[in-house]
């Protein structure tokens, strides 16, 4: 029997309002026009009923009229969007009203515009902090922004087993399977936890030495409760499935958790690089460990997405087409400052569907290893300073490369020999870059693939 046939059968979630409710509260709001008073929750609502790939044109045209008439709007007429291709967008918090509305609008109007890509997809400009050179507040800011989003999912998934689940509700998963997603989660959740949480919530000795055991439901009401009404805000805004499957809830969150922790590990990098250049290799070490660390705590994610069911995925993948983690900025930027990468990828998708970060790259922005051998071509490395950041670059490396072998597996069980959903070949992409090396050898720079 299928995991389709054995599922329980869905369970109605309270009634969503139509399209018509919608556009009648959407109009009643336009007359005085408050962005904190906008209705968020009645039109997210109304989206996850229907999937973002369905909502009607009559709604999305109303929701551009209002996007153009924002103070501030780039352009005065309907249907402008956003073309920027600029990684991020600092003014776009949930203290700014205004701000936070047009970015919210942008994404809800990424396929209306036809620019919708991984990042809109991904809510990524929602989600996206200022960037600061404090790499340990880089890391405290992953971890809430990680705690967050995890213990979103952890409701999610439990809200599902009672009478009246949250939307996306098809397809829903049956009681084991919930557990083994809360277990995932809270094995990610724990190391965070106990950096940025109060002491007590997470025990730290139980942790160590059985991960994944403290008790979700209480771990994420704790966050959850926590939240600021703005955070709040921000974790609704942030999920807008294109479609109306259970499954897909649990894709955006986990993607968005990977894109967090890229964000951490490339501040780290770029710190890296910066107590290199100061000849404080040691300190540069701390950091590349650091990545390496926070990277490792995040691999029990891919076993969390892998408890994504195919069937489901196949469905929804059809109504993300355009929209691929090759696209991912945060990535590129994390494996960027490891080493400037060969030839042949930069001219691949890899890095043509992220040209912010090319550029950078082209225009000479210093790495890790391009620093380090400058130091040790300048005789102003130690041999035992060298072997330190070795051993800490060798580190990230192993846990980076079962990182990809992780990856790779999981889309060869999702989606075989299919392509790719930025228009990209897929597997024989992650296949043939399982060779390529964050640190690689002088003699084999000119030999990694796009």
């Amino acid at each position: 029997m299928s995991s389709v046939e054995s599922a329980p059968a869905a369970l109605a979630p309270a009634a969503s309002p139509g399209v018509a409710t919608v556009l009648n509260h959407l109009g009643t709001w336009a007359e005085a026009a408050e962005p904190a008073a906008f209705p968020y929750d009645m039109l997210l609502t109304h989206l996850r009923s229907v999937g973002k790939h369905f909502l009607t044109d009559d709604l999305l045209t109303r929701l551009d009229e209002i996007r153009a008439a924002l103070p501030g709007h780039p352009e005065s007429t309907p249907g402008s969007g956003r073309q920027d291709g600029t990684e991020t967008r600092d003014g776009i918090r949930p203290q700014d009203g205004t701000a936070f509305l047009r970015g919210f609008l942008d994404v809800v109007l990424d396929k209306y515009d036809g620019r919708y890509d991984y990042p809109s997809y991904t809510a990524l400009s929602l989600l996206t902090r200022p960037a600061t050179t404090d790499w340990r507040a880089a890391r405290r800011a992953r971890d809430e922004v990680l705690l967050l989003l995890l213990a979103d999912l952890v409701r999610f998934e439990q809200r599902a087993l009672t009478g009246t689940p949250d939307d996306p509700h098809g397809m829903p998963p049956e009681s084991r399977l919930v557990a083994k997603r809360v277990r995932l989660a809270v094995r990610v959740m724990e190391p965070a936890a106990l950096r940025a949480l109060p002491e007590g919530i997470v025990d730290a000795a139980a942790a160590a030495a059985v991960p994944g055991r403290t008790p979700g439901g209480r771990l994420a009401a704790d966050v959850l409760r926590a939240a600021s009404p703005a955070q709040s805000l921000l974790l609704s805004a942030s999920v807008q499935p294109v479609y109306v499957l259970h499954d897909e809830y649990l894709f955006l969150r986990t993607l968005q958790s990977f894109e967090t922790t890229f964000t951490f590990m490339a501040a780290a990098l770029a710190a890296a690089v910066r107590r290199l250049d100061e000849n404080r290799p040691g300190e540069a070490a701390d950091l590349v460990d650091a990545v390496a660390a926070v990277l490792k705590e995040s691999l029990p994610l891919f076993s969390l997405l892998a408890t994504m069911r195919p069937e489901a995925f196949r469905v929804f993948r059809d109504f993300t087409e355009g929209a691929s983690a090759i696209q991912s900025a945060g990535y590129k930027t994390f494996e960027s400052l490891c080493s400037t990468p060969s030839l042949a990828r930069l001219a691949s998708a890899a890095y043509t569907s992220v040209p912010a970060v090319r550029e950078r790259v082209v225009n000479g922005r210093p790495t890790v290893q391009g620093t380090w051998h400058d130091l040790i071509a300048e005789r102003r490395l130690p041999a035992e300073e060298a072997a330190v950041l070795q051993a800490a670059a060798d580190r990230l490396e192993g846990v980076h490369q079962r990182w990809k072998q992780t990856h790779y597996r999981l889309a060869v069980r999702m989606i075989g020999e299919r392509s790719g959903t930025g228009y990209t070949q897929g597997v024989p992409y992650l296949a043939a870059v399982l060779e390529n090396r964050l640190f690689p050898a002088p003699d084999r720079q000119g030999a990694l693939v796009g």
